[in-house]
């Protein structure tokens, strides 16, 4: 099992040469169920970026763009975690730094054209409102993007963007997001 992240995939203006920049997580960085997030000690500041999650449910290499939507049947909501220290592949990498909410069948999403709309609250209280619609590359594109370089195979995790948003994560949070009205995760920080 692969954690592939996309980084700055996101926002109102994507730059014109801009191509996604891929990181890997390792299979240890996953927390999921529900866990409660232990903030570690190594280093002294973590934050963390909301983003759409796709579960794929299909082995492939060099997939073309039209056939990438037979490679994923479920989203959810994560987080991205990051540490303000150590720098480099590390920072995101460590024990529990890629939070993943239950994942939701694609049959069960709305299927206009409008993207998929994602909330995630901090204290009850929402810090970050997303749409798909707002992704520089979509998911077929990502999908098609990243097999060039390596296989997908099933069960893997693509973390479709890190905004550019750094959301503070500091002992006693309770973190929820949604999609669509679905609450998808529930978890706390201590």
């Amino acid at each position: 099992m692969k954690i592939i992240g996309i980084r700055q995939n996101y926002g109102p203006d994507m730059p014109s040469d801009n191509m996604p920049e891929v990181f890997l997580m390792c299979d240890s960085s996953l927390l999921k169920d529900g866990k409660p997030f232990f903030i570690p000690d190594f280093a002294s500041h973590f934050n963390f970026a909301p983003t759409i999650v796709v579960h794929i449910c299909r082995l492939g290499k060099n997939i073309a763009r039209k056939f990438a939507p037979r490679y994923y049947d479920q989203v959810t909501v994560g987080l991205s975690v990051e540490a303000s220290s150590p720098a480099g592949a590390l920072c995101n990498a460590f024990d529990g730094a890629a939070i993943i909410g239950d994942f939701i069948d694609l049959a069960q999403l709305p299927q206009a054209g409008t993207g998929i709309n994602y909330t995630v609250s901090i204290n009850g209280e929402v810090c970050f409102n997303g749409n798909t619609a707002m992704l520089w590359h979509g998911i077929d594109e990502v999908i098609e993007y990243v097999s060039r370089f390596m296989t997908l195979k099933i069960g893997d995790y693509i973390f479709l963007c890190r905004p550019d948003v750094n959301l503070p994560l500091s002992i006693e949070q309770r973190i929820t997001a949604t999609i669509e009205q679905h609450e998808v995760l529930h978890m706390k920080v201590k």
